[in-house]
């Protein structure tokens, strides 16, 4: 979910936040003087399920497995100062816990593409068609199973009292938390193009889970597997995943 053009139409975070509303960078790594020695991509596992990133331009219905996600939850459009932030914040925790991984000699884990829920207040509320103030988002990055609150806990707390880093001080960062997300079927579909052009897409999915007897909820999530900084709005790429009621 992102921020309505005039008439009406949505564009869309990713690691990032579209149409002018540009998220902070991803952090970047430490320096071989604090990190432990790199491990190559190809041997740190992604920990998210395939079936979140391995959808079809045709519409299909998925099981997705229990998973584990560092998480944050705010209200609002993309393009105000407080996604800006609970964003940074959200990559800061994730990278932390790889890091401090990592230094401990525990198993690497890659970071993956950023996972968005999206829904709006309110009894029926459409997201579509919601005034921006009702919106609401929880962002998440996947992360191993075994991740503890404790183990998050620590590396907020550090990175939050690191004098001169990019958390210090920061209140976005104490409200971080590792989601248990329990499995469930959801509506799929990879939507290729510009944010504002998403509804067509859910209302393919909307249709292929009414066809299969499942009414779907007012409620879903969006996995971004493009930046758009980089991407013209026509290639964009992004898995779309209707919630069921």
């Amino acid at each position: 979910m992102a921020a309505r053009s005039k008439k009406g139409s949505r564009a869309r975070p990713s690691a990032r936040v579209k149409a002018g509303k540009r998220p902070p960078p991803r952090p970047r790594a430490v320096s071989g003087k604090t990190a432990a020695r790199k491990v190559p991509a190809s041997q740190a596992p992604l920990p998210m399920p395939r079936a979140l990133i391995d959808a079809g331009v045709d519409p299909d219905v998925v099981a997705l497995p229990a998973r584990c996600a560092v998480a944050i939850d705010g209200a609002g459009p993309p393009d105000g100062q407080a996604f800006a932030r609970s964003l940074g914040a959200l990559y800061g925790g994730a990278y932390g816990l790889k890091f401090s991984r990592k230094k401990q000699g525990l198993a690497s884990f890659a970071i993956g593409p950023l996972e968005g829920r999206w829904w709006a207040e309110g009894a029926g509320a459409d997201l579509v068609t919601a005034p921006r103030e009702t919106w609401r988002w929880r962002l998440r990055i996947a992360v191993p199973d075994d991740v503890s609150d404790a183990e998050l806990g620590e590396v907020v707390r550090a990175a939050t009292s690191k004098k001169g880093g990019k958390l210090e001080g920061s209140a976005e960062a104490i409200r971080l938390f590792v989601e248990r997300i329990a499995p469930a079927r959801h509506g799929r579909i990879l939507h290729v193009g510009p944010y504002s052009d998403e509804p067509r897409s859910f209302a393919r999915v909307d249709a292929a889970l009414a066809s299969a007897g499942l009414r779907p909820a007012r409620s879903h999530l969006e996995v971004y597997l493009s930046d758009p900084r980089r991407t013209a709005p026509a290639s964009l790429r992004t898995v779309l995943l209707r919630e069921l009621a």
